[in-house]
């Protein structure tokens, strides 16, 4: 199955399980990692031998991050833009069943611990997982315009950089 990505359309798709986060591009520091678009990995708010230390903080404690990456782009089956009620764009991103896999198995080992959101190779935010996610997730970008997310979105299925 090939990656797609769909304009905004005018139908709120059913989302049984969701997360959503604040993506701040290039906003919050943290050393490059490596060269995937988007990433999501496992983090603690207290230090784990191995792990990296990011200069994302929550609840006033500094975020550490598994090197390892649990769900990449290449795991992306589709991409979605929608504009939120606030007017805020939104990406609602369904993974394929390998990343699906890995984001459940991922939130269920995070459980009321945080994910670390990796965006072009720096860590740009933390969520702590509250629930078990399955296989979609959104992006909620409101200080993103038009034309960041659409480049974002199409970044993430393969398209030009």
């Amino acid at each position: 199955m090939s990656k797609t990505f769909s304009p905004p359309s005018r139908r709120f798709p059913r989302v049984l399980v969701v997360l959503a986060f604040a993506l701040q591009v290039g906003c919050s520091g943290g050393k490059a990692t490596t060269n995937h678009v988007l990433e999501l990995r496992a983090g603690s708010i207290s230090e784990v031998d191995g792990w990296d230390r990011t200069e994302l903080v929550v609840g006033g404690s500094r975020i550490w991050m598994d090197p390892a990456v649990a769900v990449h782009e290449d795991m992306i089956d589709s991409v979605e833009k929608r504009i939120e009620a606030s007017g805020s764009p939104e990406l609602l991103i369904r993974l394929d069943p390998r990343g699906a896999a890995r984001l459940e198995r991922l939130s269920i080992e995070q459980l009321s611990r945080p994910i670390v959101i990796v965006v072009d190779g720096l860590p740009s935010s933390a969520p702590i997982v509250l629930s078990p996610l399955k296989s979609l997730f959104i992006i909620s970008a409101p200080h993103l315009g038009e034309i960041e997310i659409d480049d974002l979105a199409r970044r993430l299925v393969g398209g030009a950089d």
